[in-house]
């Protein structure tokens, strides 16, 4: 009985979390522009915005498996168009774009002309570069 009574408590903290972080979005609906919208580093409390942000930039996906990613930094305007590929994982959507060759606006662990984004349980387009110490970017719609 003591072990009915372990599972039944078991089987309800893991049945009653909740599921608002869940995607929403379905894995077609992400198609069009995303724009930088905040950007932080590992430090508390330095998370920039808008126009205080060190770049503006946005990716444009393509419903034929393209995209460009474009920049504008110090008045310089920088853009890459390359390839992507998505996957629904159990936590999520996840996107890796393949670049054609390098360049300085792939923000990347690899270095390897590669970069991986997920969308977020509030419908938002996070980079992984911040996984290895790269800021925290967050893209909307």
């Amino acid at each position: 009985m003591k072990n009915l009574v372990i599972l039944v408590a078991f089987l309800s903290v893991f049945s009653s979390c909740s599921k608002d972080d869940a995607v929403t979005m379905d894995s077609t609906s992400y198609y069009g522009k995303w724009t930088l919208v905040s950007m932080s580093g590992s430090i508390p409390n330095s998370e920039a915005t808008g126009t205080a942000m060190e770049w503006q930039e946005f990716y444009l996906f393509n419903t034929n498996g393209t995209f460009t990613k474009s920049r504008e930094r110090n008045s310089v305007k920088t853009s890459i168009s390359g390839t992507y590929t998505t996957t629904i994982q159990s936590d999520g959507i996840f996107f890796e774009l393949t670049y054609p060759n390098d360049s300085e606006i792939i923000g990347s662990c690899y270095g390897n002309q590669k970069e991986q984004l997920y969308l977020t349980g509030n419908n938002s387009l996070s980079s992984t570069w911040s996984y290895c110490d790269g800021p925290k970017l967050k893209y909307k719609r």
